[in-house]
């Protein structure tokens, strides 16, 4: 009896915990495969060094699910789960806040509670705690090698224990099959940069064309902006038609979110497709002080080079990427008007020092403007009058506009009065997340889309080509002093990937150069793009990266 007693004391701790990691799975996300649970059992064994062993058991599992629904309010917002580098950049979820829910605020407290009662009541040290409690750290840790050399062992010693299968090209997948702790750790990899080598990219070019006079260039990349081409969900947008915009579509590479990969396109010329995550975040550090893009290539031919946007120069560390970029001057919301009991800082605060800053300039001197607005960013919610957020999309979005109709307006007096032509280009940088009013009015087919764990819409792991592209279609609309060049931009760019802007504006000058016109070749052919498989990798070699940014 004493022996059966002795082996129950022994026994029934160990058990315990087994069945509880495997019982909470129904807490976290309902699996129950090996990677989950073995990611589990590592954060378990972290907690337990220094916690109650049950207490351990509760803080994994709350804050495994905090992670889960953290990487759920993201996924709603953006088409993208939470990365491993995003836990690195805390400001960015600043931008999120809107979007948390009770289930966060709840597993936030657990998590706390369980903490804080397992150091209460916790044990007395036991150093046979330690070695499985670092294992955690030592995986983690081996994450941020720059060498890659103990990352791909790690990665090869996870997938061997764990049966993880890490699918780095889509992270939504990368989720699915390896849980949510098993997708932060491996996506957490430092990011090597792109290898230099031997290519053939330039051998195919279009001719550069003869331009008579290099005029301005003035681009607003504009949150989460979107009309339909039809009258299926028509917003203020379209007011620009009416101000003489010529209205075409581009294919923006993310949903929802993932501002700073659309921005990545359109001022390299290059699909943000080929490096994983958020390139200006990952890559913000490395890229060459002079890396080649549109913008040093215009800085190049004499243009004055401006970049601004009304929001924080930290988020997605553009205040570092511009620079590199060949921007001549930066602005972020520190240097504009913001009146924060507002909501998000006003599009018209940006245009006005854009303004200043356009009619300050000698008469002759060309210039080339990027503005990235944010008045339109999300959530938006439903209220007593309206059973979506729709309606405060469009009441932002018109506010937007009118905004924008103003600054253009005062761009072509100004550019007039200095005696300069100008180009003005306006295009959505993605959908905004607003996944249930597409589907109901039409302008994504259902097909697109699955109900996630609380019954809501989220896009399916695999889409065929030509559903990414109706997923990231967004309107793009162009003016420019002489008809004749909107048309050619808007022609060149019409059902294109956003990386076709670049290639249309750089021709639209003498600026120009041979990566620009082979550029335009592809998109002159526009076959080989949203096909099956890794199809950028067949239209921009690795070696392309390495030359255009990060060459030093």
């Amino acid at each position: 009896m004493k022996f059966a007693k002795s082996l129950f004391v022994r026994w029934f701790p160990v058990f315990g915990v087994v069945l509880l990691l495997i019982a909470g799975r129904e807490w976290v996300d309902g699996r129950w495969d090996l990677p989950r649970l073995g990611f589990s059992a590592l954060l378990f064994f972290f907690f337990a060094m220094f916690l109650n062993r049950w207490a351990a058991v509760w803080a994994a599992l709350s804050l495994e699910a905090l992670l889960y629904n953290i990487s759920y309010v993201k996924f709603k917002a953006t088409g993208e789960p939470l990365l491993g580098r995003d836990l690195l950049e805390v400001g960015q979820g600043m931008a999120l806040t809107g979007y948390i829910d009770w289930d966060i605020i709840g597993f936030a407290l657990g998590t706390v509670a369980a903490i804080v009662c397992g150091l209460w009541f916790r044990p007395k040290f036991n150093p046979k705690r330690i070695a499985p409690g670092l294992l955690l750290c030592g995986v983690v840790g081996v994450q941020f090698d720059s060498s890659g050399q103990f990352t791909a062992q790690s990665q090869a010693l996870i997938s061997k224990s764990f049966s993880t299968s890490y699918v780095f090209y889509n992270f939504r997948e990368n989720v699915r099959q390896n849980g949510i702790l098993g997708h932060l750790i491996l996506s957490g990899e430092t990011m090597h940069v792109p290898k230099s080598g031997e290519h053939d990219f330039y051998a195919e070019q279009l001719p550069a064309p003869v331009v008579a006079k290099d005029p301005d260039i003035v681009v607003v990349m504009c949150e989460s902006c979107y009309t339909s081409a039809d009258d299926k969900l028509e917003t203020g947008m379209n007011q620009l038609k009416q101000a003489g915009f010529v209205a075409t579509r581009t294919v923006s590479p993310v949903y929802g979110g993932g501002t700073a990969d659309a921005e990545f396109e359109a001022l390299t010329g290059l699909s943000s497709l080929a490096l994983p995550g958020i390139d200006f975040q990952n890559f913000s550090s490395r890229y060459d002080e002079h890396s080649a893009t549109l913008v040093s290539e215009l800085k190049q031919a004499g243009y004055v080079t401006t970049g601004m946007h009304n929001y924080f120069g930290k988020f997605y560390r553009r205040a570092e990427v511009y620079p590199k970029f060949g921007f001549d001057h930066t602005r972020f919301v520190e240097q504009m008007v913001w009146d924060k009991s507002t909501g998000w800082p006003k599009d018209s605060a940006m245009y006005d020092v854009a303004l200043a800053q356009y009619r300050a300039a000698p008469k002759q001197q060309k210039q080339f403007m990027f503005l990235v607005t944010v008045s339109t960013h999300g959530p938006f919610v439903a209220d007593e009058q309206n059973a979506t957020g729709l309606a405060q999309y469009r009441q932002r979005m018109d506010k937007a506009m009118n905004d924008l109709l103003a600054f253009n307006q005062q761009l072509d007096a100004a550019a007039k009065s200095r005696g300069r032509e100008v180009i003005v280009v306006v295009f959505g940088d993605h959908k905004p997340a607003l996944n249930e009013e597409f589907v109901s009015t039409g302008v994504l087919p259902a097909n697109l889309f699955q109900k996630d764990h609380k019954g809501a819409l989220e896009f399916k792991n695999h889409l065929t080509g030509e559903q990414q592209r109706m997923r990231g279609d967004v309107p793009l609309f162009v003016r420019a002093s002489h008809a004749v060049a909107a048309e050619q931009v808007a022609s060149n760019v019409a059902q294109k990937p956003l990386f076709c802007l670049p290639a249309a504006l750089s021709r639209q000058t003498k600026a120009t150069s041979p990566f620009f016109n082979a550029v335009a070749a592809r998109c002159e052919r526009n076959e080989d793009f949203y096909t099956t498989g890794l199809w950028w990798r067949n239209i921009f070699p690795e070696a392309l990266y390495a030359e255009r940014l990060f060459s030093s």
